[in-house]
Parts: structure tokens; C-alpha cells; sequence
């Protein structure tokens, strides 16, 4: 179980708290038979919900009415607002995404005018993404001022560089355990494939049992080719159209394009040339239902 508990740099845990803890609703795409029954446009994949809605009903307090009054207007500038909205495990792990602050819906009842000290708020927040963001796992990079929390989970340096040998070339990476609960698969995976000092031609990544990514043409010496599988975007130094020789396997999901599974995923690129330092890192976050 969670509590929604900071949004941006906003505290937001108050008095008599309420949080809404589904996972929003997946889309469906049936066709019904004449003759009773339906077939599943989805067949067996797994969905996931689009935009879900959040809400958190507090009761805000301060010890004076000036005091509520601050505490109000300050979360009322914040509608319409898009930041990290973050949680709290009952475990005590922080997680995130990214949301928008929809509405502040509010009454001034008979109770609270009377009292002066104390306001029923509802904050109602749409995400755009259905899982929640855990540790990020980087090769590196990161600086002090990078914008990220102490409490958000960061690891360095841990593995997710591997130097490139003969093609074909294969490595494991593990991403927790499969038996954790609610971890989720990664989808918003940055791959990064650095040439080394020759051009590295025709990459080819796979996952053993999931998805492949074909991308047609040269990485320069000395360049690298970057897959950023959440924003979708290809870019490939001193290529303008990198996105346009990108293509995938039947087994990709267009919502995805590459993903790991909790667990164990083994990893294999193909490609010709390539030179000293050659090498290809992943960066993600860990993904929580």
C-alpha cells in the first residue's frame, strides 16, 4: 500500500487522508460473434491503461486562519501544474511520476467556517503513465544539481555499460528479482551504442523471447547511436533522419518498442566494424504497478 505524499516540492500529507490506490482502467477491444461470444482484439498481450486519475481528499489545519489561508492559496496556484507527483511504500520506498494537477475541489461548510482552522480539499491528478518510476539505474552522468531527490533511489555505475566483443555478442541484465511483487516490466529504456574508434555498421538488439530493434546504417567513429524507447525518439551523431532507419520485429510493441522483464533478460547485438571502446549502455528506471 501508498500514500501520495509530495508533488513537485509540495508536501501534501494532511489530516484525514484518503488516497485513491487503483491502476486506472485498461482499454478493451472486443468484437462480438452473431452467434454469441467475442473475439479479443488484443489477443494475448498484456494492456495498459492510458492516462489514469488520482485523488488524495485532506483536511488541511494551521493554528491560525492566516496560517490556512497561506496553505490553501499555495496549493491552489499549483492547478494545472505538471511535476512528479511522488509516493510513499508502506515499506518506506519512494516512487514517481509524472502528473498534472487537474482540479483543487473544495466546500466551506457550516464545520469548517465555524472552526476557521481547518478545509476539506480534494486534489485530483491525472498521470500519463501507468507505472510508477523507482530507482533509476544509469551507467552515470548524473551531477548534484541534476534535479533528483536523495529519497528517489539512485544507482551508479553498476553494470549497464557493456564493452562490445564479436558480433554476435550476448550479456545478461537483471532487473530485480520475477518474484518481486508489483514490479513491473521497464518500457521507458534508453539504449546507447558508442562505436568506438572505427563506424560500427547495422546494429541489431534482442531480447531472448521479446524484442528486437534493427537500426540500417553507420554510427560514425567515435559516435554513438541513442534509442530512447519512452520519448520515442532515434538520433544517431551526424544523421538527420536516424528515426527513419529504425525498425522492429513483429514482437515489438509500438507502445514500447524494447522492454525487460523482471528478472533475468538475456541481451544479444549484431553489427560489423566497430572499434576500440566500442560499447553499449542502458539507462531506466524501475517500473512498480
Amino acid at each position: 500500500m501508498y500514500r501520495l505524499v509530495r508533488f513537485g516540492t509540495t508536501d501534501i500529507e494532511y489530516l484525514n487522508q484518503v488516497d485513491m490506490i487503483g491502476g486506472g482502467g485498461t482499454p478493451v477491444s472486443y468484437m462480438r460473434l452473431p452467434g454469441g461470444g467475442a473475439i479479443d482484439g488484443y489477443a494475448g498481450r498484456q494492456m495498459y491503461p492510458g492516462a489514469v486519475e488520482r485523488t488524495k481528499n485532506v483536511r488541511l489545519w494551521s493554528a491560525t486562519e492566516a496560517g490556512l489561508d497561506n496553505v490553501y492559496y499555495a496549493l491552489l496556484a499549483l492547478q494545472g501544474k505538471r511535476d512528479r507527483l511522488y509516493r510513499r511504500t508502506s515499506q518506506g520506498d519512494i516512487h514517481w511520476q509524472y502528473a498534472r494537477l487537474a482540479a483543487l475541489d473544495a466546500e466551506r461548510n457550516y464545520e469548517q467556517a465555524k472552526y476557521r482552522r481547518i478545509q476539506d480539499i480534494n486534489l485530483r491528478f491525472v498521470t500519463q503513465e501507468a507505472d510508477w518510476r523507482g530507482a533509476l539505474w544509469t551507467p552515470g552522468g548524473l551531477t548534484f544539481d541534476s534535479g533528483y531527490y536523495f529519497d528517489t533511489g539512485l544507482h551508479f555505475d553498476t553494470g549497464l555499460s557493456h564493452s562490445l566483443g564479436a558480433s554476435p555478442d550476448s550479456w545478461v541484465v537483471t532487473v530485480g528479482s520475477a518474484s518481486d511483487p508489483g514490479r513491473a516490466v521497464v518500457r521507458n529504456l534508453k539504449i546507447t551504442i558508442n562505436a568506438g574508434d572505427a563506424i560500427l555498421t547495422n546494429p541489431v538488439i534482442a531480447r531472448t523471447g521479446g524484442e528486437t530493434l534493427t537500426y540500417t546504417g553507420n554510427i560514425p567513429s567515435g559516435g554513438s547511436l541513442v534509442i530512447d524507447c519512452g520519448l520515442m525518439q532515434v538520433s544517431c551523431t551526424g544523421v538527420s533522419n536516424a528515426y527513419d532507419n529504425l525498425t522492429f520485429a513483429a514482437t515489438a510493441d509500438m507502445a514500447a518498442w524494447f522492454t525487460l522483464l523482471a528478472g533475468s533478460n538475456t541481451l544479444t547485438i549484431t553489427y560489423s566494424g566497430g572499434g576500440t571502446g566500442k560499447s553499449i549502455s542502458m539507462e531506466y528506471y524501475e517500473a512498480w504497478a
